[in-house]
């Protein structure tokens, strides 16, 4: 698929001969433009991702407020009027490659314009050349030149006929579906209004409005706190967190490739040698609670769908410091970090190495030796999670540190703990 998408990006430029379809010049033959949809604030998904690596923003997905910051400087940077969207000047000013990957690739959000887009004889732009790319992968060689021509028209007419459509050769929306090409800034239609159904207020309103309340006066405290952690534990599992900005959301996984939200919480603090359990609403109240206020970076923080009921908690985030926080938020979204948000948020942070007691030595017991021992068995060791720190940990142990050219000593120190990740 990627050998296949720079290939025919390559065409397209090499037919154009120019980086981006504002700088054809004068000599440009004059014609309608065939715009993709706007893309601005409150959008999400792989078209988004393309268009932040094109304006220099961090390519998580998500078009937040820091991605409006970058768009709009790029749009004053390329002498286009800066309005923070992805509208119709600025498709037509993006460079070819990314104007025409991102008009192809799926996005999803408010910030999308519903809109669909009709191609006919003599259009040019971005949209033009997605629509070439898509009929070349059906089997027609045309060229993709960003230009509806004859060529392209014949091709579009043969693709009509063979879907039994109105063999018009105007593009339009049935002809967007026949190529896959939905929900695409190529083709958004807006979906049917659902029938409004207002639900009865829970039992606990009352409880759930003061919980809210209090998370509300909490979190206004964060953005001004650095919220720093001296845990190098935190700090590694916060480090294996990051590195994963940019991939995709998929529900069930766990990595490398992708990630739900537990999942990601899950591998970062493996990678910090902490065990956590599996799923969000198990993860809650591993380690020790501190209030909202006092959260450090590597701090799990909750969301429920009755915030007085931690049973009903749907997804957990790794808090940053300074109101950020990184997760791997939804379908069609990626792993990056953003601004916390307090609807559903529960009042407390739940802070994994609080509870982790280093060093450790034979003899000891407790919560730290069985997570030791959970980190050992990962790598091979087949030990019996007991916690308790008996010979067979203290052979396993010894030869973990001498594989890792570490003092053989049994004593399990930082240092020894940060290899187990």
């Amino acid at each position: 698929m990627l050998v296949a998408r720079r290939a025919a990006t390559a065409v397209l430029v090499g037919v154009l001969g120019f980086g981006s379809f504002a700088a054809a010049g004068p000599s440009a033959p004059a014609a309608p433009t065939a715009n993709c949809a706007a893309v601005a604030l409150g959008s999400h998904g792989p078209a988004v991702q393309t268009l932040q690596r094109a304006v220099g923003a961090t390519p998580d997905g998500d078009f937040g407020p820091l991605t409006q910051k970058a768009v709009t400087s790029w749009q004053a940077a390329h002498k286009v009027k800066a309005t923070g969207v992805v509208d119709a000047a600025t498709w037509k000013a993006l460079p070819v490659a990314d104007a025409v990957a991102a008009c192809r690739q799926q996005v999803k959000g408010s910030g999308v314009t519903s809109t669909c887009t009709t191609l006919t004889r003599n259009d040019t732009g971005p949209a033009v050349a997605v629509l070439q790319n898509a009929i070349r992968a059906t089997g027609p060689k045309i060229v993709v030149d960003a230009q509806y021509g004859d060529q392209t028209r014949a091709a579009v007419v043969a693709l009509q006929t063979a879907r039994k459509l109105p063999a018009s050769g105007v593009v339009d929306a049935a002809t967007w579906a026949a190529l896959g090409l939905t929900g695409t800034p190529a083709c958004m239609l807006a979906a049917a209004p659902a029938a409004v159904v207002t639900p009865a207020p829970p039992a606990d309103a009352a409880a759930q409005a003061a919980i809210r309340a209090q998370v509300t006066k909490l979190a206004a405290a964060l953005p001004s706190a650095p919220g720093t952690t001296t845990s190098p534990v935190a700090q590694q599992a916060v480090a294996f967190a990051k590195a994963q900005t940019g991939k995709p959301y998929k529900w069930g996984a766990t990595g490398p490739a992708s990630y739900d939200c537990s999942g990601l919480v899950l591998a970062a603090y493996r990678a910090a040698g902490i065990t956590t359990p599996r799923v969000a609403a198990d993860q809650y109240g591993t380690g020790v609670s501190v209030p909202l206020d006092k959260a450090q970076a590597g701090d799990l923080l909750f969301y429920a769908g009755d915030v007085a009921k931690p049973a009903t908690i749907y997804h957990v985030v790794i808090y940053l410091g300074a109101g950020k926080i990184i997760d791997a938020p939804y379908t069609g979204a990626f792993v990056g970090a953003r601004s916390l948000w307090t609807k559903d948020l529960l009042p407390v942070a739940w802070r994994p190495v609080a509870s982790l007691a280093l060093p450790t030595k034979p003899g000891a017991t407790g919560w730290t030796v069985a997570q030791l021992q959970q980190a050992l068995d990962r790598h091979g060791a087949k030990l019996a999670v007991d916690g308790g720190y008996g010979a067979a940990t203290l052979s396993a142990v010894k030869a973990w540190q001498q594989a890792h050219k570490l003092a053989a000593n049994g004593v399990v120190d930082v240092t020894t703990w940060l290899t187990l990740g």
